[in-house]
């Protein structure tokens, strides 16, 4: 049976950092402080259904354990062609023949240019024919116009997910604060922006000062730069855990992708780029025996023939 526990949340800590404790069975979690709460308050915690409780063990459903903060790491939103940050830059969507957006997704407007001048013909992320690419708007500027682009079914309204990805792409925010923060649709940030509770967000709505999500979002969720990359040769274990951004323990052949592009500065150069993924892809099988889509920590680091070594050697990087 599911239980919960409540902690006590530590000093020095703030909304969005991880705080890691120990279960009355032994149990290791890790899990995020929601917006709103403080040093010193109390939050409750949802236990896992299966852990199990020793016979004899006094599960106190509200019991206040202690818990440490483990680093948080802030990410932006960004490009899925060339993973530079969305909001440093203009962006662009792609739409098709009849100018209506393809996707939900937004990309840096050189990047996106330079893909469709390739000739592919395709979106990256959905493969729908695409024709030309849309110049996003500031919504700071040009609300009109940035409503316009961002309402992609043209019905005068935003769901949640469409309005968070159309600001997540311009605003330097921490988008995994933000997703944290907004999974919960009862939460009271919804009931002050959503204001008619309809579920969607109307233009007033958004822009409403000094309440709105526009007006409030990057003092909400602010992003701190994450620092340098460690070297991947001299540092491999804190290279890995950099690039572990959820310490699940494994990485995604997208998130390795990233990770040697940020690494080896090739974010600039489309060619490169595509280079790199094609050589991920070339080589995972080899990797990913279970053919569960991730690489655990030592198949990446181990030294010689791990994911890592293997890539480099592949392209010639020493």
């Amino acid at each position: 049976m599911a239980h919960t526990t409540m902690l006590r949340v530590p000093e020095g800590v703030k909304a969005g950092d991880q705080l890691q404790f120990q279960t009355l069975t032994g149990q290791l979690m890790q899990v995020p402080i929601p917006v709103g709460v403080n040093p010193g308050d109390h939050m409750v915690v949802q236990l896992p259904a299966a852990s199990p409780v020793p016979m004899g063990t006094p599960v106190q459903p509200r019991h206040v354990v202690s818990a440490r903060s483990v680093p948080s790491i802030a990410r932006y939103a960004e490009c899925p062609i060339c993973f530079e940050p969305l909001h440093a830059a203009p962006t662009g969507v792609f739409v098709n023949a009849q100018g209506k957006r393809v996707s939900n997704h937004f990309f840096r407007l050189d990047a996106a240019r330079e893909w469709l001048a390739s000739g592919n013909g395709m979106c990256p992320i959905t493969r729908k024919p695409i024709s030309s690419v849309a110049t996003v708007p500031a919504v700071q500027t040009d609300p009109d116009g940035w409503f316009a682009i961002c309402d992609i079914n043209g019905d005068g309204k935003l769901s949640r997910k469409e309005a968070l990805e159309c600001l997540k792409a311009q605003y330097a925010v921490d988008v995994g604060l933000l997703d944290q923060a907004v999974a919960d649709e009862s939460h009271w940030m919804w009931q002050q922006w959503d204001s008619d509770r309809s579920g969607f967000l109307e233009r007033h709505e958004l822009l409403a000062k000094p309440n709105g999500l526009v007006a409030s979002i990057q003092q909400l969720f602010p992003a701190t730069p994450r620092g340098v990359i460690p070297d991947l040769h001299a540092d491999k274990a804190g290279w890995y855990d950099f690039f572990d951004a959820d310490r699940s323990g494994s990485l995604e052949q997208e998130e390795v992708v990233r990770a040697l592009i940020k690494t080896l500065g090739l974010s600039q150069n489309q060619a490169k780029v595509r280079e790199m993924r094609e050589t991920v892809q070339m080589i995972w099988p080899i990797f990913d025996h279970d053919g569960s889509g991730s690489i655990e920590r030592g198949e990446y680091l181990k030294p010689n023939d791990g994911l890592a070594d293997t890539i480099l050697a592949t392209l010639g990087v020493r």
